[in-house]
């Protein structure tokens, strides 16, 4: 690290940044969001407290089949996460000193390294000014503090995304060759293990592959070959864990997936990147084009390269692929209230028609970033021939995931903003920062219009959201489409700007318009940030009221194994059951029961599910597991087997349950 960079670290705002991340960290309620969150926290746990790598096995019942959950695999006998087990391997430290709440802490760290390294990637890039603006864009204007404290690995994943692209930037400028190779050879290894975390990170690699050829160094092969070395260990250490948990050697697995996270469905995509990476690395293409241009016939050439790539889009399977594609981009950047692709448990539409998890709307990356427009302006820059290797390594990063998800409209499942578009969020906010010096220059950001831009933009946002409250009808609009108006007026005042003559101020108004979509950016995720937090409250409350009466040994057959985890704590089983998982269940009820254990079906979603399978008649009369907060609710309700009362019975139901 630079003395420049010590410096800042030293520097009163990061001193607070930190002291407000460490102290978010404690404040959090230390529980699992959704499933996944649930998955990392017992991945943890069993490498904490056993050294495994499997999360569950029989219960201690030899007949009962291996107790599986969603989003696992079961292989050997043993049920294992179909996640990369890297994290385990990361987060078993913080679980042995923190429990639970040590996850959320390790993910804290990761977005304190996060933030620094924007803002270390935005220097580099562009200069001090712009770093700084960058950190602070990033930590406060976009929905990564949502993320921050939580048991999620994006934000860690982030911070080894981060690293390596800066390694990759700072070997591209060391004079010193073997020095620079050392570096990429870093960024390599930063990619390896952020694959062991989340295996979207080989977007990271091929984001530093094409900058090298194209933008960066297209005279230079031997850096991405550092880069495949350094990345070699990593790959190698998640194919040997895959061999493990699934009895594939591969590092890109989630054991026997099918659908759209599986291999197939990525095969036209995974072709069409190939040629394009076997073009630029075959090909200098800078040297190309520049050769076209000295043709006598340049426009000749460029229309015939058009016609080609037209007759590739037309003629061939790419053609479907791009709109896919275009179609995915609007859903996930511009409306997610478009979103038709697929649904999930929490995922639903209302009366009106919207689309809500929880009860709370959706976001696309441009209703949780209304300042988002901002980074037209760099982009305009580049094919200008200005800061092109900053800009164009921003955007290749930028590009990257989006495009990715896009392909099968990925919305982040179980979340209320675009969770997968968190690696773009630090190269948003760099451009972001780049688009708002050069949109407030000459008019320069006064203190007090920057307070009067923010208060304003809270205060309306706050205005809408108790509309939407008040009336549900009025929810989502509220909550999401007065950002495509801030957009859109902020896309009018770059446009304005852009056709003034040079050397022209910029005027009070575009400056107004992009700090107003900053401010207003800053509340929306605020309050994601707040929702977040009262719904995992809510959840851990419900989730202790719910295994309280569940005594060790015992089999609970769920659809919310999220709410036993307390329950798991204290010895009990937990199975997970869903409409295309029944048979399992059924047989694992039957083994616990033949055991002389109590085997508890979770509400009547659980009981209807195992009920066809099960060969045996269930109990009609629910039990009621005590509460004072959640009284009456069905998530307390459970069902045993008939003749399993006297032994296994705990409340007798409140009035007025039908179910």
């Amino acid at each position: 690290m630079t003395a420049a960079g010590k410096g800042h670290l030293k520097s009163p705002v990061f001193i607070a940044a930190a002291i407000a991340i460490f102290a978010g960290a404690f404040l959090m309620p230390a529980a699992p969001f959704i499933i996944d969150g649930g998955i990392y926290y017992q991945m943890a746990q069993a490498m904490a407290e056993h050294g495994a790598l499997f999360i569950a096995d029989t219960g201690g019942v030899d007949s009962a089949p291996p107790l599986a959950k969603q989003l696992t695999i079961i292989h050997n006998e043993k049920v294992y996460p179909q996640y990369p087990s890297g994290y385990a391997l990361l987060a078993a430290p913080f679980f042995k000193v923190l429990g639970v709440r040590g996850l959320i802490v390790m993910n804290a760290l990761g977005f304190a390294a996060s933030i620094w390294l924007t803002f270390a990637i935005g220097r580099r890039l562009y200069d001090e000014q712009i770093g700084a603006w960058s950190a602070a864009i990033f930590a406060l204007a976009t929905f990564a503090p949502t993320y921050a404290f939580a048991i999620w690995p994006h934000m860690v994943s982030l911070a080894f995304w981060l690293g390596a692209i800066y390694a990759a930037i700072l070997a591209q400028a060391t004079p010193a060759r073997r020095d620079a190779l050392g570096l990429y050879i870093l960024s390599g290894l930063l990619i390896g293990a952020a694959l062991n975390i989340r295996i979207d990170a080989f977007l990271a690699a091929l984001t530093i592959f094409f900058w090298l050829r194209i933008f960066s160094r297209p005279d230079d092969r031997l850096a991405p070959l550092a880069l495949a070395i350094g990345a070699a260990p990593g790959l190698l250490l998640s194919a040997w864990l895959n061999q493990l948990k699934f009895g594939a050697f591969t590092p890109f697995s989630y054991g026997d997936s099918v659908g759209n996270d599986s291999l197939g469905r990525y095969a036209a995509v995974i072709a069409l990147v190939g040629a394009a990476g076997a073009a630029a690395w075959a090909f200098n293409l800078p040297r190309l084009a520049q050769k076209t241009r000295a043709t006598r016939h340049p426009r000749i050439m460029a229309w015939l390269a058009a016609a080609g790539l037209v007759a590739i889009l037309a003629l061939t399977p790419a053609g479907a692929l791009a709109w896919r594609m275009a179609k995915g981009v609007y859903v996930l950047v511009v409306n997610l209230q478009a979103h038709d692709a697929y649904y999930q448990a929490g995922v639903e539409r209302n009366e009106y028609g919207h689309l809500l998890f929880w009860g709370y709307p959706k976001k696309a990356l441009l209703q949780s970033l209304p300042w988002a427009p901002l980074i037209t302006a760099p982009a305009l820059f580049l094919f200008r021939g200005r800061a092109v290797s900053g800009t164009s390594l921003c955007l290749l990063a930028i590009a990257g995931p989006i495009a990715f998800y896009a392909l099968n409209q990925w919305h982040g499942g179980g979340s209320y903003s675009m969770r997968y578009f968190i690696p773009t969020l630090p190269f948003l906010a760099i451009l972001g920062a780049s688009g708002l010096r050069w949109l407030t220059a000459g008019a320069g950001i006064r203190r007090q219009t920057a307070l009067i831009a923010l208060l304003s933009a809270c205060i309306i946002f706050a205005a809408l959201q108790q509309v939407g409250l008040t009336q549900e009808r009025f929810m989502t609009p509220t909550a999401l489409y007065p950002q495509w108006l801030i957009a859109a007026a902020l896309c009018a005042a770059i446009c304005i700007a852009f056709s003034a003559p040079p050397g022209a101020r910029k005027g009070f108004i575009a400056s107004w318009a992009a700090l107003f979509a900053l401010g207003y950016g800053l509340a929306v995720n605020l309050y994601e940030g707040v929702v977040h937090a009262r719904t995992l409250a809510e959840q851990r409350a419900m989730a202790r009221d719910i295994s309280a009466p569940i005594d060790a040994g015992a089999l609970v057959i769920t659809g919310m194994p999220l709410s036993f985890i307390p329950a798991e704590q204290r010895g009990v089983q937990v199975m997970t059951i869903w409409d295309k998982s029944t048979a399992g269940p059924a047989a694992a009820a039957h083994a616990f029961a033949d055991e002389g254990r109590c085997v508890y079906f979770h509400n009547s979603y659980a009981r209807d599910l195992a009920a066809e399978a099960l060969g045996r008649p269930i109990d009609p009369a629910p039990l009621w597991a005590a509460s004072r907060r959640f009284s009456g609710d069905p998530r307390l309700a459970f069902f045993v087997l008939e003749g399993a009362r006297a032994d296994c019975g705990f409340d007798a139901a409140p009035s007025g349950y039908e179910k």
